[in-house]
């Protein structure tokens, strides 16, 4: 019983970390698209180790058409190593995040990046619910003549031969 908890356990981590990364790897950027606003520079990347080390997070400055220059960070590798060192062309667009009706100023790389929705829902809810299939596989109750991890449940253990 305590190793089925154990594997029980390390499935729901997994397919929880699972759930959490999909939105990285399919979720688009917000803010992308659309003419030239301002370029990126002085930018620094590292592997993005929630994605599993599979994408970039940058942070980088952009400096804007009017010469105001802003902090920017991603981590869905909008920006790459292959981009240090040079000028990116970005620019920003208003998007509503679900945590304001008000629209805000996001900036972003001029080519678009529109998330997979299919595959952010599907990864969202597949994994926990693929998670929850398991676990309730594993701990249902068992009839007799089921194996278990011991071998044959009842009949060769009650002495009577078939």
């Amino acid at each position: 019983m305590i190793k089925r908890i154990a594997i029980a356990v390390v499935l729901w981590i997994v397919a929880l970390y699972l759930a959490q990364a999909a939105p990285r790897f399919f979720g688009g950027e917000d803010g992308s698209g659309g003419e030239t606003k301002g370029y990126a520079e002085d930018i620094s990347c590292s592997r993005n180790w929630w994605a599993f080390g599979a994408l970039w997070s940058c942070d980088a400055t952009i400096v804007a058409n009017d010469g105001k220059r802003y902090r920017y960070h991603n981590g869905n590798s909008s920006l790459t190593p292959a981009d240090v060192g040079t000028r990116v062309p970005m620019t920003n667009n208003r998007v509503r995040t679900s945590r304001s009706s008000a629209a805000s100023v996001k900036w972003g790389v001029t080519e678009p990046r529109e998330p997979v929705k299919a595959l952010v829902a599907l990864s969202i809810a597949g994994f926990p619910g693929a998670a929850f299939i398991i676990t309730v596989r594993m701990f249902r109750k068992r009839k007799p003549g089921d194996t278990d991890e011991t071998g044959p449940a009842t009949a060769q253990s009650e002495g009577t031969n078939r």
